[in-house]
C-alpha cells in the first residue's frame, strides 16, 4: 500500500513538471522551456522571446531575448546550461555566472557557445541579484 501511494505522488510530480506549471520559488518560462528563471516575482517582470540555435564551427550558439516589462531596472544574473543528445548535463570546467543590468522596457539577447562539440541541448537559469 506505501508503494502505490508513493507511485501515485511521484506520478502526480512527474505529469506536473512536465506540464510547465510553477513550482515555488522557481518558474519555468511559459512557452519557452529552454529559460528557468529563479522565482516567480522574477518571471511575472520579464518576457523571453526568439529563443534559437545555431551550429558555429560546429558548437552549439544559443540565444534568447529577454524584455523587461517594468518601468524599473532589473539586476540579473544569468548561466547557460549544456546538455548532450542524452539529455546529459556537459560539466563546465569553470561555472560562467554572468551579470547585468536591464533598464525598464529594453530589450537585451542572452548568448553563449557551448564549451563543447557534443552540446545539443541547452537552458538558461535566471535570478534575481537583489534577493
Amino acid at each position: 500500500m506505501k508503494y502505490r501511494y508513493a507511485l501515485s505522488i511521484l506520478l502526480a510530480v512527474l505529469v506536473t513538471g512536465c506540464s510547465g506549471i510553477t513550482i515555488p520559488g522557481i518558474s519555468l518560462e511559459q512557452g519557452n522551456h529552454h529559460v528557468v528563471i529563479g522565482n516567480t516575482i522574477l518571471a511575472n517582470k520579464l518576457d523571453f522571446s526568439r529563443s534559437q540555435t545555431e551550429l558555429q564551427g560546429g558548437y552549439l550558439h544559443a540565444s534568447a531575448d529577454v524584455t523587461n516589462k517594468t518601468d524599473a531596472a532589473i539586476s540579473l544574473s544569468y548561466r547557460f546550461y549544456w546538455y548532450d543528445g542524452s539529455g546529459l548535463e556537459i560539466c563546465h570546467s569553470i561555472p560562467t555566472l554572468q551579470t547585468l543590468i536591464i533598464k525598464p522596457n529594453q530589450r537585451l539577447s542572452l548568448q553563449a557557445l557551448a564549451p563543447t562539440t557534443a552540446a545539443t541541448q541547452y537552458r538558461i537559469v535566471v535570478r534575481d541579484t537583489q534577493n
